[in-house]
């Protein structure tokens, strides 16, 4: 029985889609919840904003009022040649803008019973015995018996944490340009429903072209390295060029953000009663970059770690670090040996998936969540091995050894 009386069981830092999905369900079941949120919603957030069918299936509510597209197919090329496409009868995945997504969300919080708190930027974190203090940039503070740190990949709140020293410089970049879809586009009518991913030009990642009702939002995105240094601008620049269908006029800002790389199975994602989710925990998937998905199931983890560790009166890191790493870091542990596998030989993985197109809609199951990371690299294993006829290099054998 917690014997301080504070100003909220819960308070939630950061109301992405991770942080409003957290305070949500905390609100649901009956903690009394504050979510902080530095900027003002709507927001305009750089994103390429596609939800996967699993993703879809987290949410218990009808999400067509913020859809902007329907995607039922697959287009990839290397290096914009080559393309090979797939498609399907039922919908493969969703497009939304972030800023009408992400304010839905909050709008879901807040009917649940989340007290939102907009304009006010979390300035410092300290945990004591038996409560979290959150400081805000004009002074005010509150206090909570547990902590929620949603607030991104250069998250305040994770920096209260002692996490594990792989973590440092271990961020990837993606940068993007919204480019309004109107008749002066000469966009192919038969790609409006399906995504463009290209292979080979971006170092450790790809570029990308998502169909939305008013624009495309293109962009690239890669865990570049502190040894490769880029410029991400310049690679966009030349992404947009090879695209036949952008004039260069019609190129406006381009916005980037940083990408948090998951980089190992027992990394730390909590401290006693402070809780990371989403990017500041540093779970996204290191093959395709999709963040969404793992911010919203692991804000739903951290709720029920809360309510287990009331339940049982322990302290709610264990149980939350337990189920992190069962329901999330198993997974993200074999994409990142896959990534690290195509982004070596990324022609090799490219004509392999090409040739082979039942692994594509493998890929499409995993999205989905009917298949496993461990299942579908398993299969591109034995198709690549297929495909050299057994004739692997030792270099090839050993990158393969270790996924």
């Amino acid at each position: 029985m917690e014997k301080l009386r504070c100003d909220y069981d819960v308070i939630v830092v950061g109301a992405g889609p991770g942080g409003s999905t957290a305070a949500r369900f905390c609100a649901r079941y009956g903690l009394r919840t504050l979510l902080i949120e530095k900027e003002k919603f709507p927001r305009y957030k750089a994103c390429g904003g596609c939800l996967s069918l699993k993703t879809v299936h987290l949410l218990d509510f009808d999400l067509s009022p913020v859809i902007a597209n329907t995607i039922f197919g697959a287009k990839f090329s290397y290096r914009l040649k080559d393309p090979f496409s797939i498609e399907s009868k039922e919908p493969i995945a969703f497009l939304v803008m972030r800023d009408q997504f992400d304010q839905f969300l909050i709008e879901k919080a807040a009917i649940q019973g989340v007290e939102v708190m907009e304009g006010e930027k979390v300035v410092k974190v300290q945990e004591r015995e038996e409560e979290v203090e959150v400081e805000l940039a004009r002074g005010r503070r509150f206090r909570s018996h547990y902590l929620i740190g949603a607030d991104g990949a250069e998250s305040v709140v994770a920096k209260t944490i002692t996490l594990s020293p792989e973590r440092d410089g271990a961020n990837g970049m993606a940068i993007q340009s919204e480019i309004p879809l109107d008749t002066s586009i000469p966009f192919p009518q038969k790609e409006l429903q399906i995504v463009h991913l290209d292979f080979g030009q971006i170092p450790n990642g790809y570029g990308w072209v998502f169909p939305k009702k008013e624009c495309l939002s293109i962009g690239i995105g890669g865990m570049f390295t502190e040894e490769k240094r880029i410029n991400p601008r310049s690679y966009l620049l030349d992404f947009l060029k090879g695209l036949a269908y952008v004039p260069a006029k019609k190129i406006e800002k381009m916005k980037g953000h940083l990408l948090p790389s998951f980089y190992d199975k027992w990394q730390k994602v909590a401290q006693r009663r402070i809780l990371l989710v989403g990017d500041a925990a540093h779970l996204m998937d290191p093959l395709q970059g999709e963040g969404i998905y793992y911010a919203i199931r692991s804000g739903m983890l951290a709720a029920e770690a809360i309510i287990e560790s009331k339940e049982r009166e322990v302290l709610p890191s264990v149980p939350y670090q337990r189920a992190i790493q069962l329901h999330v870091s198993e997974q993200l542990r074999w994409a990142l040996s896959f990534s690290r596998f195509v982004f070596k030989f990324t022609r090799l993985a490219y004509q392999t998936l090409k040739h082979y197109p039942e692994l594509s809609h493998l890929y499409l199951q995993v999205l989905e969540g009917s298949e496993t990371y461990q299942g579908f690299v398993a299969r591109v294993k034995a198709r690549i091995k297929d495909f050299m006829k057994g004739r692997l290099s030792e270099r090839i054998k050993k990158a393969m050894a270790r996924t």
